[in-house]
């Protein structure tokens, strides 16, 4: 896939076939998240790829605490479209039946340029996504359980001494083709 395509074809994937990702796949995906712009090239990111039953199905058991905290901000989002919280907290209860969750994580999040930090190890996520992509393999990028406060779950659980959970990226084989949402006009200047 040209970059370009890559680029404005991906799609946030919230269903997934059973099908495992092969694991040359995998470590190539997360290899070019290690490739992202870091601040003053500190690399900030920490990646864990679950993907046994076993470790899915604890990660899964957090999620649906975070479905339940989460709740009151779907119903103020989607107050004309109530159907869409169903439908979201199903995706987060049950990750669509994604084989692989990436948990990533911010490596000593004590560091004087802590929003530097963050957009870095964003970068790094982004990556991800799009390498995924260039594969065929769909992601979804998840904020809510950091949003929620289920950080210290999933580094109690997956990485103890790895740093701060910043999200965590869902990824499998599409069983859904997303259409793109309509892009908003006004969203940038040429000085």
């Amino acid at each position: 896939m040209e970059t370009r395509e890559t680029l404005l074809t991906r799609r946030s994937v919230r269903r997934y076939k059973s099908d495992p990702i092969p694991e040359s796949d995998l470590r190539e995906i997360l290899e070019a998240g290690l490739y992202a712009p870091s601040a003053i090239n500190l690399q900030h990111w920490y990646f864990v790829a679950v993907q046994s039953p076993e470790a899915m199905e604890d990660v899964r058991q957090i999620m649906s605490g975070v479905v339940d905290k989460f709740l009151p901000v779907l119903e103020e989002r989607f107050a004309r479209n109530p159907e869409q919280i169903g439908i979201t907290n199903k995706f987060l209860s049950t990750l669509g039946g994604a084989p692989v969750c990436v948990l990533v994580f911010m490596l000593k999040p004590d560091y004087p340029d802590r929003d530097g930090a963050m957009q870095s190890v964003s970068a790094a996520i982004e990556n991800v996504l799009l390498a995924a992509w260039d594969k065929g393999i769909g992601s979804c990028w998840l904020s809510a359980p950091q949003r929620m406060g289920f950080g210290p779950a999933f580094q109690a659980r997956f990485a103890p001494d790895k740093g701060e959970f910043v999200a965590a990226i869902t990824l499998g084989y599409p069983d859904q083709q997303p259409k793109m949402p309509p892009r908003r006009e006004g969203r940038y200047t040429i000085v």
